[in-house]
């Protein structure tokens, strides 16, 4: 038997463990970089209730063929005796992401030239309706109540909710926390 030398054995396993973090980073960042994913930020900006609310949301196809959002908040969580509710709806454009498919299917081109489904319109006897594909999802970032919504879509699925709102939180940081959760649920 040998003599305990005082280190313990967490301490032995420190360079494998540098090593293993490096190869997870390397390994990430070339995920990032081969799938196929797109961001487009709507030119549009709107300023609404600072601490109101989305109350509704929908998809539509404009008359030149671009996919667009209309979504309507409210200042519903401060409506009182003397603040009556007030609801305003805010139309957002997605430069080039157009239907480009018989099928009804809105498509936007990644860096690369690949062409990633955004959206499709679903057909019922009696009217239709736009949803989003699901590797798609569309962030509402506000800021003071002005608001910039940004959508996304990878060419695989994604868990979670579709339609983000996030308060006061338009920083780097956020945004990147928010697409590696949407990776580390992918992988599990």
């Amino acid at each position: 038997m040998k003599a305990d030398t005082g280190r313990s054995c967490v301490l032995s396993c420190v360079p494998w463990t540098r090593v293993a973090i490096s190869l997870a980073v390397f390994f990430g960042v070339n995920a990032l970089a081969l799938a196929g994913a797109i961001s487009v930020t709507s030119p549009d900006r709107h300023q609404t209730f600072t601490y109101g609310e989305m109350i509704w949301h929908q998809l539509y196809k404009c008359s030149n063929g671009e996919l667009a959002a209309r979504i309507t908040f409210s200042n519903r969580p401060f409506v009182g005796d003397d603040t009556p509710r007030t609801d305003e709806p805010f139309d957002f454009h997605f430069p080039g992401v157009r239907v480009r498919s018989a099928r009804g299917i809105f498509f936007a081109s990644s860096g690369h030239g690949e062409l990633i489904p955004v959206a499709r319109i679903r057909q019922f006897p009696l009217y239709d309706w736009i949803d989003l594909s699901p590797g798609a999802k569309i962030y509402l970032l506000k800021d003071r109540g002005r608001v910039t919504a940004t959508l996304t879509a990878t060419d695989y699925p994604r868990e979670g909710i579709r339609w983000v709102q996030m308060d006061n939180n338009f920083s780097l940081q956020n945004l990147l926390a928010a697409l590696f959760r949407d990776f580390q649920r992918f992988d599990n």
